[in-house]
């Protein structure tokens, strides 16, 4: 960032009651179960895929969910959940009435752990069927126009919100329909949900890489016993892939399953921690989610050695620390750096670093600036990160490295790299610049990359360094438009040693200039993730 001195401060049996969710959720209270369909066989050895990694060496994954928001499923699952320690789901139909007449018990659920997902308001399923006589006229899926589902769906997420508190959230589609008036209505979902269940498709699936986040098929037990619940998860063992039970009543109300088997079938999973693991369906679907992204991640000629895909409900400080301060930051800049979640927060699978217009600790902004220092210190390698900048006069966002000895060593010396830095006054340039003894500050090695018709801000870009013994890459979007070497720099080469990673939106500088009346606030910096590979050794002649 042109940093100078002061930067320092930085089998299954066929009698079970089983099928997959859309065909179980046809029924209601009001009708019988249908005839149930059987589970699919056991696969084959040949599908199983042992790369797909479970948390702590786990060989599968199980989820707990429980629909329409129910009395026996706070009398009778909950308790049974928490005496054993395993967290569940519970789908709140907010229509229902134990919301409105339970609602305290239902958010100390959520504070304890529990996840609350989103099953609409009114429960929309299509009336069309021999068995959905239950389906009232004003609530049938197929007079409910595309819009005004989705509509009541985003609406039923701000009302949880004010329930637990959380933004992220996971969907399942009531009865498993998904075709309105007007067409399917989940594709304009997607991107205010983690996971989406709907859909037909296998209870276990014979491949984790055949699951699809947002049409995920669940199994719907209706009358199954405690043996056969148990048997579907030993299932996904073998396969090394997961099962997502979705129960309605326990012990009670519709479609339900008997406390005893409910009971049977948590006690096996508490037991069995270290082969299956059992945990809310939002947080399977993000591991899920960044084991492909991981794999997509994957380049010819690097190994991914470590990354953030921002894709939890919190900054992972394993990673990284926050720094603090006002005190310009050796540029003059006019923010203060906070740890507040205000300034800097994981949000729908992205970091975002919102710098605001507050009066602040004797600042007129506030803003955050993350660092890896002490934890993840690397010397080579690809260092990348897929962000999308803010506009406006003064606004100064950078993606950049320091040398993990600044404190011995201070600052050019220890050198700087950064990756990328882009100023409000020239909103279609990137720069990519080194900082070293004799070529910092004003003097750096730097070249920008314009960007053609756009400005930067438009859009998501990825900005990435290639960095070997003796030379420096810079690339974006993929082109390579800068290097350099020892030959090149007029001054010492000080790049041969362990660097740490920054993430910081500053507001004003002697560079960027200071925002003006067409600066508005706030302003996010959205960094979709941030990958370190390391190069693989080149093959033996």
């Amino acid at each position: 960032m042109h940093h100078f001195l002061a930067r320092l401060t930085r089998s299954v049996p066929r009698g079970a009651l089983l099928a997959a969710v859309c065909v179980a959720c046809a029924a209601s209270a009001h009708a019988a179960a249908p005839a149930p369909a059987p589970a699919p066989a056991p696969a084959p050895a040949s599908v199983t895929e042992p790369a797909f990694a479970w948390p702590g060496g786990a060989r599968a994954a199980v989820s707990l969910a429980y629909d329409d928001a129910l009395d026996s499923q706070l009398d009778n699952a909950l308790p049974t959940l928490d005496r054993h320690g395993i967290k569940g789901t519970f789908y709140l139909q907010l229509s229902s009435p134990p919301v409105a007449a339970r609602l305290p018990a239902w958010r100390a659920a959520a504070a304890r752990g529990h996840e609350l997902g989103n099953h609409s308001l009114f429960h929309q399923c299509s009336g069309k069927g021999p068995d959905r006589g239950w389906v009232a006229a004003h609530r049938d899926l197929a007079t409910t126009s595309r819009a005004q589902m989705v509509d009541q769906v985003l609406l039923a997420n701000t009302m949880l919100e004010a329930i637990d508190g959380r933004r992220e959230r996971t969907y399942t589609a009531p009865c498993g329909d998904v075709q309105a008036l007007g067409g399917d209505y989940l594709p304009a979902l997607r991107p205010a949900f983690v996971a989406i269940k709907a859909g037909n498709g296998p209870g276990v699936p014979a491949s984790m890489a055949a699951v699809d986040p947002y049409q995920v098929a669940s199994v719907g037990p209706v009358g199954a016993s405690g043996a056969e619940l148990i048997a579907l998860v030993e299932q996904a063992v073998a396969r090394g892939t997961m099962v997502a039970f979705t129960f309605h009543g326990i012990g009670g109300d519709h479609l339900s399953v008997s406390s005893q088997a409910h009971e049977e079938l948590v006690r096996y999973l508490a037991a069995h921690r270290d082969v299956v693991w059992t945990d809310t369906f939002i947080n399977i679907m993000q591991h899920l989610r960044q084991q492909v992204t991981q794999a997509q991640a994957r380049l010819p000629g690097w190994t991914l050695a470590w990354s953030d895909e921002f894709s939890g409900a919190t900054l992972d400080r394993t990673i990284w620390t926050l720094e603090t301060g006002g005190h310009g930051w050796g540029n003059n800049e006019m923010q203060f750096y906070t740890a507040r979640p205000e300034n800097v927060r994981v949000e729908d699978g992205h970091l975002v670093i919102e710098a605001r217009k507050e009066r602040y600790e004797g600042k007129d902004y506030t803003s955050a600036r993350l660092k890896t220092a002490g934890l993840k210190e690397t010397q080579y390698g690809r260092f990348e990160a897929r962000i999308k900048v803010p506009k406006g006069q003064g606004i100064w966002p950078a993606f950049w490295m320091l040398g993990a000895d600044i404190g011995k060593a201070g600052w050019p010396r220890s050198g700087e790299i950064d990756i990328m830095e882009i100023i409000g006054k020239e909103p279609r340039n990137a720069y990519g610049t080194l900082h070293g003894p004799g070529y910092s500050g004003e003097h750096a090695f730097s070249k920008p990359i314009a960007l053609d018709g756009a400005d930067y801000g438009d859009d998501f870009h990825v900005f990435a360094v290639e960095w070997e013994p003796q030379a420096i890459r810079w690339y974006r979007d993929g082109v390579h438009y800068h290097t350099a070497t020892p030959a090149l720099v007029k001054g010492d080469w000080v790049f041969e040693h362990p660097f740490f990673v920054l993430l910081n939106l500053a507001v004003g500088g002697y560079w960027p200039g200071y925002p003006d009346s067409t600066t508005a606030f706030p302003r996010r910096m959205l960094v979709d993730y941030v990958r370190v590979y390391r190069k693989d050794a080149a093959p033996a002649p």
